[in-house]
């Protein structure tokens, strides 16, 4: 441990989680300890979280280290990030939304804004309840779920938080972000244009009321979106009624809280539950813990179509997983159910000009910008040479 990591009485350091995150233990549990490297906008962060909202994440305690760096001990939520899920239930992703859409509104009228709603900031607690995590912590990879007048002026609002909110529920429909273009060009430059453009098309995994809804809440004119995060999420609480899940909008928090949603796979650490510490929110300045690279939003599953998603063969079933390793590299790993002694993969980019055969779940490549693998499994034994069905693509930005 270096002089920079802080000492909590009572607790051990255990190991890093991330960058500039870092998880410590006492004999009743685990806690999640953030180093604000560069802490802005703390005025406002110190509203949010004085706000005590349920979707706002929970930070027992700030302080400074010996070095002066302001740090944060946040309550762990062990669902992870809902990213991680995706591509969920419609009925999931309404709950959510409400829930993310309360916080936002919250916030607002607290005169804070979030700036930076993404898959990846939004936590999950122990009863499936969804919170909000760095609020004004710009992460890197932020652009597929920004709204374009961020991209074409550096300009937030309230808007800008209802445009990336729905991208948000857009992905966890889809499982992968709105302005991606499946096998095609997902530069930034790429990339830059759709968002400026607006309105992506469909996920067709949803009902005709919440697509159009999430049309709207994308649109490049602000002025066609919903007026408020508040409206916004009146909106879902009306399309989750229109499925017969909620007939109030308290009946949401009542579904969670006696059906939770487990996760389907852990494709990063997760930590444990946060230990009942006797210990009280500091009035110091800060902003909310985990930042992107904390945990990679690009870690995702991304189906792409049918015949992707078959029962076929093996290849249908492989979950591949994207974690950046640098700023030019990238590392996929996959998983499937029933591997066989021998099996090895085949495996292609998105944008045809890479492939290769390995023996071994696992392959690094260059890749400075966004890119998408596809894998097939091969038999050794050849039982499935004729099964030419490819894995859904999984994709790192």
């Amino acid at each position: 441990m270096t002089e920079e990591l802080p000492e909590l009485p009572g607790f051990r350091y255990v190991r890093p989680l991330g960058k500039n995150v870092h998880l410590y233990r006492d004999d009743g549990g685990e806690v999640a300890v953030k180093l604000l490297i560069d802490p802005a906008r703390a005025a406002e962060m110190r509203t949010a979280l004085g706000l005590g909202h349920p979707g706002i994440v929970t930070v027992h305690r700030a302080g400074r280290t010996r070095a002066g760096l302001l740090y944060l001990v946040m309550k762990h939520y062990p669902g992870g990030d809902a990213g991680a899920l995706a591509p969920l239930r419609f009925e999931r992703v309404l709950e959510i939304g409400i829930q993310i859409a309360d916080a936002l509104q919250a916030a607002h009228r607290a005169g804070v804004v979030h700036r930076d709603v993404k898959p990846a900031n939004v936590l999950l607690d122990e009863g499936g309840q969804a919170c909000l995590t760095d609020f004004g912590v710009l992460g890197r990879d932020r652009l597929p779920w920004t709204a374009p007048e961020v991209v074409a002026s550096g300009s937030y609002s309230a808007s800008t938080d209802v445009f990336s909110l729905a991208a948000t529920l857009w992905h966890l429909l889809a499982g992968y972000p709105p302005f991606v273009v499946p096998r095609g060009d997902n530069s930034h430059a790429a990339l830059e244009q759709r968002v400026l453009r607006g309105s992506p098309p469909p996920t067709r995994r949803a009902p005709q009321p919440l697509e159009a809804l999430l049309h709207q809440a994308m649109a490049a004119d602000p002025a066609l979106r919903p007026r408020s995060a508040e409206e916004f999420g009146l909106r879902l609480r009306e399309i989750l009624r229109g499925t017969g899940q909620a007939s109030t909008p308290d009946a949401v928090a009542i579904h969670v809280d006696h059906a939770p949603q487990k996760p389907k796979r852990k494709r990063w650490p997760v930590y444990a539950t946060v230990a009942a510490v006797a210990v009280g929110v500091i009035g110091t300045s800060g902003v909310l813990l985990l930042q992107d690279d904390t945990l990679p939003p690009s870690d995702k599953v991304q189906p792409q179509n049918a015949a992707a998603e078959g029962t076929g063969g093996p290849s249908s079933k492989v979950a591949v997983n994207v974690t950046r390793v640098n700023p030019t590299t990238l590392k996929f790993t996959w998983t499937y159910p029933s591997p066989v002694a021998g099996d090895k993969f085949a495996w292609r980019t998105n944008d045809d000009l890479k492939s290769g055969t390995v023996e071994s779940p696992s392959i690094e490549l260059y890749a400075p910008g966004a890119l998408c693998v596809q894998v097939r499994v091969v038999r050794a034994d050849g039982s499935n040479a004729s099964d030419n069905t490819w894995s859904p693509e999984g994709c790192g930005f």
